[in-house]
């Protein structure tokens, strides 16, 4: 069909659809991305748990994940210009080593006992800066490392959105649980090594990854932004889904901001019981991202990403609603499920659609839409804790993401998606 990406299949085996077929610097990015999601999966399970140890008021806990959003909002649109200006393998490495520091220096005052609500909030402040310029980079990265091919673009996402669930989801979390249960400044220490690990690993790819100098010259950063802001604006499906992915990550902050509360208070789960209810969620994403292609082919990626909406909305509503523990992991497995397969595609499109000399700027348009509504996802979850108890936060998340699939079914069809990765690319740059 005109709108699958070439109806790409994900990777499954080494050889032909292994790392290294992809390009020679994949197993690089890959690598990098891989040890760097783990130490973010153990200190997504400890950092919630260190501000449980702290308070136990949901607003409180949640505005830890509010401040730690906030310069998505703030930053996401210079990140974005950097992207397009400088040579991206270098932001990503030197971004690297400003999170090992900052997360070395929170181990230590966790270690050392001095580690208080403010602190978590200012060290959550200043890595998510951070944050901001490493993900236009890597982002942007991605398709040049590939060759800018739309096929090798979509297999790359599976294996990084894969990787992500592997790790960040399902190993990360259970260990960061296990290590905070011996020592609270362990898990800490193990995220700001595998910041440093990736650094290496990045400085390793030997590609030339700078964008042309002249395509933006001398023009001052309010005109490079609105340049991305305008490119991005005129693409239907472009701009549908960054405004369903900015509901869409209102919806997920509004739970995972008091997940942990959830399970502690509703299941009577410890540290390591929550990581592991953290987890399972892992094995619906890691089939969503390897048989994302597939549903593509069957269906075609424009009701694909609507499916995936309408699962990761009854995931929502079948964890609000579960009697125990085991209802609520199968809730976390739908969940997974439709994230990855909403994810693979999203991005896919993005970068296969965008010009590269504008790309890191589009991705910041993106990234301020959509990690600049997690703070307000985070906060809302957290009053609606307060007010109504624990479960509403997820009855509302899934009437979002069920009320979002139905826009979606209107605004990503598949004539459009066809129109936005139809060659030749010069011709959606107008």
């Amino acid at each position: 069909m005109a709108d699958t990406l070439h109806n790409a299949s994900p990777p499954r085996r080494p050889g032909r659809f292994g790392l290294s077929a992809l390009a020679p610097d994949f197993p690089m990015l890959w690598g990098a991305t891989t040890v760097s999601l783990l130490g973010n999966g153990i200190s997504s399970a400890a950092l919630p748990l260190l501000a449980a140890t702290l308070s136990s008021d949901p607003i409180v806990v949640s505005s830890v994940v509010v401040v730690g959003r906030l310069p998505w909002l703030l930053f996401a649109l210079p990140a974005g210009v950097m992207a397009d200006r400088w040579d991206r393998k270098r932001a990503m490495w030197i971004s690297d080593l400003v999170r090992a520091g900052l997360t070395a220096g929170l181990a230590v005052a966790v270690a050392t006992g001095s580690a208080g609500i403010a602190l978590l909030m200012v060290v959550g402040f200043l890595i998510a800066i951070a944050d901001t310029v490493f993900d236009s980079a890597s982002t942007a990265v991605l398709p040049k490392v590939v060759a800018n091919d739309p096929e090798k673009i979509q297999r790359a996402n599976s294996w990084l959105v894969g990787s992500r669930n592997t790790v960040e989801s399902f190993v990360g979390p259970p260990l960061g649980g296990l290590l905070f249960s011996v020592s609270r400044s362990v898990p800490f220490f193990g995220d700001a090594v595998s910041f440093l690990v990736s650094s290496v690993l990045l400085r390793r790819m030997r590609g030339d990854y700078h964008v042309a100098r002249n395509t933006l010259g001398d023009i001052g950063l309010r005109q490079a932004i609105s340049e991305g802001f305008t490119w991005l604006w005129r693409q239907p499906v472009l701009r549908a889904i960054t405004g369903i992915a900015g509901l869409f990550n209102v919806a997920c902050l509004a739970q995972s901001a008091i997940f942990v509360l959830f399970a502690q208070q509703v299941f009577g789960l410890g540290a390591f019981g929550f990581s592991l209810l953290l987890a399972v969620g892992s094995f619906g994403a890691l089939f969503g991202a390897a048989q994302a292609g597939r549903l593509n082919k069957w269906f075609g990626t424009a009701v694909s990403l609507r499916l995936a909406l309408v699962v990761a909305g009854v995931a929502c509503l079948v964890t609000a609603a579960a009697p125990n523990v085991w209802t609520a992991g199968a809730g976390e497995i739908l969940a997974g499920l439709g994230a990855a397969i909403w994810n693979v595609n999203q991005m896919s499109l993005r970068q296969s659609g965008t010009p590269d000399h504008l790309l890191g700027r589009v991705t910041g348009v993106h990234r301020l839409v959509t990690y600049g509504a997690m703070p307000f996802g985070a906060l809302l979850g957290g009053v609606l804790a307060s007010l109504s108890g624990l479960r509403m936060s997820f009855v509302v998340a899934g009437a979002i993401m069920l009320a979002l699939a139905v826009f979606a079914s209107v605004t990503i069809t598949r004539s459009r998606v066809a129109e936005l990765t139809a060659p030749p690319a010069d011709s959606q740059s107008a």
